[in-house]
């Protein structure tokens, strides 16, 4: 995956969590909607419709109490259109999405039979008949029955109200549930996202900026580039492993140049020692010491840098005897402890193996013990038997204890086999000792040996170091006579410098120095900055 794909993870991760709140709030809002109409259509006009059917009909129980015994026919008036308004309540209410059909029949029933028995009960008041009585006490009953109905409709309205407005507050708890749930694991998905990118990235840039410095700062050439991602950053570590490659060349066309320099250089002073032969006798004798006074410089330098070589390792090989020395004979200490400890060991193993033999004893005299008390048992018993009822209780105590010394002998053998296997392991841990005890005090001698002749090569390698201290110093003071017969001979050398002068082999040679000069330069420039 490129670096370009990895950074558009986020905001595409983030946008998928948007959208899936998104649904959610709008799965959760239709819900809700289906809700509101619910409440706003059906519920709350069920719940008006019946109280204001209750409404009126008790106004019209009312007005038919003041209109009865029949004579006033206003109040008829007024009645016939109450039970009017009553009906066309009840229609609008057919076309309610909640209230059922069966609810509505029930209503329209019982109010037809109150205003039915109602106008009957009016009818007969005002003909004087005697059945009016019976008829207005049947419309009351009615009455009652139909303010049942719609009593019992605004408690079913009014519940299903506080029912909607408990699923609507369920469904709002869930979309918030859902909502912060999503925003969690957005959070959680773009935290982790990051991490995965701060440490592909950061870890890779690491690496690189680690070679490079190191490149820059110590012209380490051989290190490798271990970066093996397909996105951007990879390409610019192969890029630097490309450029790394081609830099490993230089040095060698540097050194295949200055080999070059190097014979020019021979071919030059060929030269000059052939234009010095044209010289007279004192200059040939005087170049000639010149050359050898620096031969012998150059070997005298040699040998005093091989002398303090040789006097830093004289010390470093005094040092390290000295270590040697103290080290053997703390593992010489140390061998001498633990075969102190071995042999208290052996003693303690010893001693156990007397106490174990002792329990043994112990273990046989509680043997015999029991075995004695097994046959008082059983004497016991015989002569419990021969005292018959009496002795009965005596019996019973002579059979446990035949039980208990059976249980000690085999308590016994049990231990005594314990006993013994535990004088076997012991006997066993004291061979193994013993021949430990031997291969240490073997090994011992040897570490002692050893000692002794560390000792004698650190008595050596200290008369070595004093022997090359005493080299050193003569080197150094054979090297300042050097110097002086160089410094006199250089002295010479530069009055006759007029003398040596360059010719046309000197000048061929500048040139081909020229030449390589202008390869080493086409290589180095070879490269951007």
């Amino acid at each position: 995956m490129t670096f370009k794909r990895k950074v558009f993870l986020l905001p595409v991760v983030a946008t998928l969590f948007l959208l899936g709140i998104l649904g959610v709030s709008v799965v959760v809002g239709q819900d809700a909607a289906r809700l509101s109409r619910r409440i706003s259509d059906g519920y709350t006009p069920a719940l008006a419709t019946a109280r204001s059917l209750e409404s009126l009909a008790a106004s019209l129980e009312g007005g038919l109490r003041e209109a009865y015994p029949g004579r006033d026919a206003a109040r008829q008036a007024v009645l016939r259109q109450q039970a009017k308004a009553f009906e066309e309540e009840l229609a609008r209410a057919e076309g309610n999405p909640v209230l059922e059909a069966s609810r509505l029949k029930s209503l329209d029933e019982a109010f037809d039979g109150f205003w039915a028995q109602g106008q009957r009960a009016l009818e007969l008041a005002a003909r004087g008949e005697p059945e009016a009585e019976a008829a207005f006490a049947q419309a009351m009953e009615r009455s009652v029955t139909l303010k049942q109905l719609l009593r019992g409709t605004s408690e079913w309205a009014s519940a299903g109200l506080e029912r909607s407005f408990d699923e609507m507050r369920v469904l709002q708890r869930g979309r918030q549930a859902w909502v912060i749930s999503m925003v969690v694991l957005c959070m959680v998905a773009l935290w982790g996202l990051s991490l995965w990118l701060v440490r592909g990235v950061v870890g890779p840039l690491s690496r690189l900026t680690e070679v490079t410095t190191r490149i820059a700062t110590e012209g380490d050439l051989t290190q490798r580039i271990d970066v093996d991602s397909q996105d951007e950053l990879g390409e610019l570590a192969r890029g630097i492993e490309a450029l790394v490659t081609r830099l490993r060349t230089v040095p060698v066309t540097l050194e295949g140049v200055l080999g070059e320099l190097t014979e020019a250089a021979e071919r030059l002073t060929e030269a000059s020692q052939r234009q010095l032969t044209f010289l007279s006798h004192q200059s040939r004798s005087l170049s000639e010491a010149g050359s050898t006074m620096s031969e012998i410089a150059q070997t005298s330098n040699l040998a005093a840098s091989r002398a303090e070589m040789v006097l830093r390792v004289a010390a470093q090989a005094d040092a390290f005897s000295a270590s040697g020395r103290q080290s053997i004979e703390s593992s010489a200490q140390g061998l001498q402890q633990l075969r102190e400890r071995v042999d208290a060991l052996m003693r303690s193993v010893a001693h156990l193996s007397e106490q174990a033999a002792r329990a043994g004893e112990i273990i046989g005299s509680v043997r015999d013990l029991a075995d004695q008390s097994n046959v008082l048992a059983l004497n016991a018993s015989i002569e419990a038997a021969r005292a018959g009822e009496e002795g009965r209780g005596f019996a019973v105590v002579a059979r446990e204890m035949r039980a208990l010394s059976g249980q000690s002998v085999q308590s016994t053998q049990r231990i005594g086999k314990i006993l013994l296997e535990i004088n076997q392991a012991i006997r066993r841990a004291v061979s193994i000792a013993e021949q430990d005890s031997q291969q240490m005090e073997a090994g011992i001698i040897q570490v002692m040996t050893s000692a002794d002749r560390l000792k004698e090569i650190t008595t050596v390698v200290h008369e070595s170091s004093q022997a090359a201290k005493q080299i050193v110093a003569s080197v150094t003071q054979q090297n300042a006579g050097i110097a002086q017969m160089t410094n006199v001979m250089t002295t010479l050398s530069q009055m006759m410098g007029d003398v040596v002068e360059s010719t046309m082999n000197a000048e061929e040679s500048v040139m081909r120095m020229n030449a390589t000069l202008a390869r080493l330069k086409q290589v180095a420039t070879s490269f951007r900055v």
